[in-house]
C-alpha cells in the first residue's frame, strides 16, 4: 500500500488514468462477487438479503463507504458483507458451505470470461493487422514482456487510443476478479474461505467464528494487508496463474495461426 501512495505523488496523471481505468472494474468484480452471495443464500431459501435489497448488481447497495474511500486512496478496499440468517437454510451446512464458495465462484468465472474476451479481442486486432507483419514480431515481444502488457499494446496499435482503454478496463475487471477469488479463499475469519474450511474439515456446530476471535483475525488480516505481506503472497499466487493463462492464451493464438 505504501508502494501505491508512493507510485501516486511520483506520477499523478498516470496514477489518475489508472484509478479512472481501473475502479470501475473493481466495484462490478465486488458487486458480482456480493450478489453471488444473496443469489445463492435466496436460493437455499434465506431471504434476509433479498429483504434488505441485496439480491442486486447495484454497486449501491452493496459498497462500504471506508472500503471504496480506502479502495480509492491505497488500493484495497472491500464492500459490505451479504447478510444471511442460517436457520433459513434447507441444509443447515451443505447451504452454509454453497453461501460461501458463490461468491469465489463468480470471481473466478468472471475471470474466465473476462480472459476469453480479452483473448478475442487481440486475435482481431492480430487479423486486422497482418499486413504489418504482426504475427511475425508479436511471439518476440511475448517473450520479452508480459501478455497482458504485449496485448494492450497491440489493441492500442491497431485499433487507436480509446480502444487501448476500454482494453485495459477489461483487464483490471479481470484481475480484479481473480485477486477477489483467490484472497476470499484464505481461511480466516471472516472471509469466505474461513467458512469453507469449517464446513469441510473443522465442522464446528457454529457457522461464524465468535465475535472476538473474529476481531482478533480481523485486525491481523488488516494489519498483514498494511504491510504488505497479504499483498506479496496473493501478488506471487495472482501471477502464477496469469502466467499461465497467458501462455494458453499464446498457444490458443498459435494454434488459429494468427502468430508463428
Amino acid at each position: 500500500m505504501i508502494s501505491y501512495i508512493e507510485e501516486f505523488f511520483r506520477d499523478p496523471k498516470g496514477m489518475l488514468i489508472f484509478f479512472l481505468l481501473a475502479f470501475p472494474g473493481r466495484i462490478l468484480a465486488l458487486s458480482l462477487h456480493e450478489f453471488a452471495h444473496a443469489w445463492v443464500a435466496h436460493r437455499c431459501g434465506d431471504d434476509t438479503a433479498k429483504m434488505m435489497g441485496r439480491l442486486t448488481v447495484n454497486p449501491l447497495k452493496h459498497l462500504d463507504l471506508l472500503g471504496t474511500v480506502l479502495m480509492l486512496v491505497v488500493g484495497f478496499g472491500w464492500a459490505k458483507p451479504v447478510p444471511v440468517n442460517p436457520r433459513n437454510y434447507r441444509n443447515y451446512r451443505r447451504d452454509d458451505l454453497k453461501v460461501s464458495l458463490a461468491g469465489v465462484t463468480m470471481n473466478a468465472v468472471m475471470f474466465c470470461v473476462g480472459n476469453l474476451l480479452m483473448l478475442a479481442f487481440l486475435a482481431l486486432a492480430i487479423a486486422r493487422s497482418q499486413d504489418s507483419m504482426t504475427g511475425q514480431y508479436l511471439p518476440l515481444l511475448f517473450q520479452r514482456y508480459d501478455y497482458y502488457n504485449v496485448a494492450i499494446y497491440q489493441v492500442r496499435e491497431t485499433f487507436g487510443e480509446i480502444a487501448g482503454y476500454v482494453f485495459q478496463m477489461f483487464y483490471y475487471f479481470t484481475v480484479t476478479n481473480l485477486v477477489l477469488c483467490v484472497f476470499n479463499l484464505l481461511p480466516i475469519p471472516p472471509l469466505d474461505g474461513y467458512h469453507v474450511l469449517n464446513d469441510l474439515i473443522l465442522r464446528r456446530r457454529q457457522l461464524f467464528a465468535n465475535p472476538r476471535t473474529a476481531q482478533i483475525a480481523s485486525t491481523a488480516l488488516f494489519a498483514l494487508v498494511l504491510t504488505g505481506v497479504v499483498g506479496r503472497a496473493l501478488g506471487w499466487v495472482d501471477n502464477q496463474i496469469l502466467t499461465g493463462v497467458g501462455n494458453l492464451a499464446i498457444s490458443a493464438l498459435r494454434a488459429l495461426g494468427l502468430i508463428v
